[in-house]
């Protein structure tokens, strides 16, 4: 309450547990129980006197900095002994964890010699890479300034404590970059491929707070690509394509071509203001915070090419009308003969708000909408894929089911939505006695 910024809102978790039970040899319909805490951070116990990133200012005028707000993205592991391990991710080294049943807050930090970390790991079966800038090198923990032209990639190690980091790789960049981030990078099986993005400086003639109103993030043309085998990276410019990569979803090596192919959700520098109360209250320009999004083509050493080479995804879809939080069937990451993906977007250029769910196929045309589902005043939230079996046949890639929370204005309630993710039909909904905000 009283927060201008999104995303300055407090880190919480909520648990959904499905259950059925068997009578007679039938299955009963599911029931749902669900449970939600906050994350016990500065920001929480010392809420009303916070200085937050993106507003400037808390609930009040703000009396400290409050560094620990982990509210970007759950992180599952596994721990030593084949402990579940749940950690909470913020484009700062702040993570926290919590005990992935209770949801109680856990002592545990992410250890890393960088002020930033990014909130979006990039994992496989085997390991789980982050992108952060960094270290300053010689003896001695220094963290790396948040100014500079290194770039890293680490390895996560956790244990039964703390979430450690382990370098792999450095590159040195053209050039400086402010808060250098990298949002959604993606893994294949020789490859790990990140967008290099930062943040520039803007006229502050805007109704921004905090950080945001001086800064943003600048749309720029630098990639890092990591050979796994060697960990040896390489620094890539893909020319006159210059975009904030809000989200990577599926990348694959191509085996024609011994190219990455990386599919991306393409934004502007205003992409962030977004998230600001003045710009939601305000009639949405949907253009003005998305491009269209891209399909980019990453040389490695065994392709032909010179350079990142990106092309709109497809002639279905454009920046008037978007669409972001991609998911897709993850039994199929990391495969070239991959179909669909599904995500939120806007059901006409007036839309306030996110209220549609898209699938879309990549076979036809680049990608063709194939499905969709929206109802009157009713808004929804990343769609996330659960496979009904561990098939990896062709057929199966669409057969599950998504899962998205769902606003109704109408009645100013949330519900969780359980969608066939062949028709996008809704096949179940559980009241969930009140409002969830919007969260990935």
């Amino acid at each position: 309450h009283g927060m201008r910024y999104h995303f300055d809102g407090l880190a919480e978790v909520i648990r959904f547990s499905f259950d059925a039970t068997g009578d007679g040899g039938r299955q009963s319909a599911p029931s749902l129980t669900w449970r939600s805490m906050p994350f016990e951070s500065d920001a929480f116990e010392r809420y009303q006197s916070c200085l937050f990133f993106g507003t400037g200012t808390g609930p009040t005028a703000g009396a400290h900095l409050c560094f620990t707000n982990p509210g970007v993205n759950l992180l599952p592991l596994r721990g030593p002994g084949a402990e579940q391990q749940l950690w909470l991710t913020i484009d700062t080294a702040s993570w926290g964890r919590v005990d992935p049943q209770t949801l109680a807050t856990l002592p545990g930090r992410a250890v890393v010699d960088s002020l930033v970390l990014n909130a979006h790991p990039a994992c496989d079966g085997s390991a789980c890479f982050v992108q952060h800038p960094c270290p300053k090198p010689g003896p001695g923990p220094v963290p790396g300034s948040p100014l500079t032209d290194q770039a890293c990639f680490s390895l996560l190690r956790p244990t039964a404590g703390d979430l450690r980091t382990v370098l792999v790789s450095r590159a040195t960049l053209p050039r400086k970059k402010l808060i250098q981030h990298s949002h959604s990078p993606c893994v294949t099986p020789r490859f790990v491929l990140a967008k290099l993005d930062s943040f520039g400086a803007r006229s502050p003639l805007n109704t921004n707070g905090g950080m945001l109103r001086f800064l943003h993030q600048d749309e720029d043309d630098l990639w890092l690509l990591l050979e796994r085998a060697t960990n040896r990276s390489r620094v890539l410019s893909s020319g006159g394509a210059r975009f904030v990569n809000n989200h990577f979803w599926n990348c694959f090596e191509d085996p024609r071509t011994a190219e990455v192919v990386v599919e991306t959700v393409a934004t502007t520098s205003e992409y962030l203001d977004l998230y600001s109360e003045p710009n939601l209250r305000a009639p949405m320009e949907w253009s003005r915070r998305f491009q269209a999004p891209l399909r980019c083509r990453v040389p490695t050493e065994g392709s032909a090419k010179a350079g990142v080479r990106c092309a709109p995804l497809s002639a279905a879809v454009n920046a008037s009308l978007p669409f972001d939080y991609p998911t897709f069937n993850p039994l199929f990451k990391a495969r070239h003969d991959y179909r669909f993906f599904y995500a939120l977007a806007p059901s006409a250029a007036d839309s306030k708000w996110f209220d549609q769910i898209v699938k879309v196929d990549v076979s036809r045309g680049g990608g063709a909408v194939a499905a969709s589902w929206a109802r009157p005043g009713v808004y929804v939230t990343e769609a996330d894929f659960v496979p009904r079996t561990g098939s990896t046949a062709a057929a199966a890639e669409d057969d599950g089911v998504l899962l998205s929370v769902l606003y109704n204005s109408t009645t100013d309630s949330s519900s969780l939505g359980v969608f066939d993710a062949r028709s996008l039909a809704l096949v179940d909904q559980f009241g969930l006695g009140g409002v969830v905000p919007f969260h990935a």
